[in-house]
């Protein structure tokens, strides 16, 4: 019983100390190529190296962190190619399951959909970017979520970081934040009239354009 429980807090203590150091990666606080050193991360979370250890394998088995010189770990370098996979990655999937959501959606969706879209104006209007950029990942997250397709939702869901990472850096302005409620209005729209192809068409625009909204 003593060992299950010691388990439980240490693997607490490694999702903690994961969360915390995958916030300063998508963040850009810890910038690409910036080595993990195990003894200043356990120091800064007051831990032992072992939930530390634990949450970078974590880390590195999601391709957020790679391998340098001298054993250690760094930062995973978002390359222009990777960040063209992901965009690719999510046309598909996302794609698919707009497709599906059209015949599964009901009336839950389309109301969790819309109070999204109405967080999303407010922080727009207020400048939020980071709130922004929140909802607007719960946006596509739930837009998935209605095809109910868990193994779809979890793989989008695992691609989120990586999203959040290729976005460091983007225009982030109040006109560009409108110009993508517009969009996420227009979704949601083709959803609620269940126009498949145009929501799967519409959507890929939607998530290919890098271009700033006006």
């Amino acid at each position: 019983m003593t060992t299950e429980v010691s388990t439980t807090r240490s693997s607490t203590k490694a999702e903690r100390v994961r969360q915390a150091v995958l916030a300063d990666i998508v963040s850009g606080a810890l910038p690409a190529g910036a080595p993990l050193d195990e003894v200043v991360l356990a120091g800064q979370h007051a831990v032992s190296r072992t939930p530390v250890r634990e949450a970078l394998r974590r880390l590195q088995s999601d391709g957020l962190l790679e391998p340098g010189p001298r054993r250690q770990l760094l930062v995973v370098d978002v390359s222009p190619a990777r960040r063209r996979e992901v965009t690719t990655l999510r046309v598909a999937l996302e794609g698919a399951a707009a497709v599906h959501a059209c015949t599964t959606r009901d009336d839950d969706d389309l109301d969790r959909l819309e109070l999204l879209v109405l967080k999303q104006r407010r922080a727009a209007d207020a400048g939020d970017a980071e709130t922004f950029l929140r909802l607007d990942e719960e946006f596509h997250l739930a837009l998935a979520g209605a095809a109910r397709m868990p193994t779809l939702s979890r793989m989008l869901a695992q691609l989120g970081a990586f999203v959040r990472l290729g976005r460091l850096g983007e225009v982030t302005t109040a006109t560009h934040l409108r110009g993508l409620v517009r969009e996420h209005e227009e979704l949601l729209a083709l959803l609620r009239s269940r126009a498949a192809d145009d929501l799967r068409a519409r959507l890929a625009t939607h998530i290919e354009q890098t271009a700033p909204r006006t």
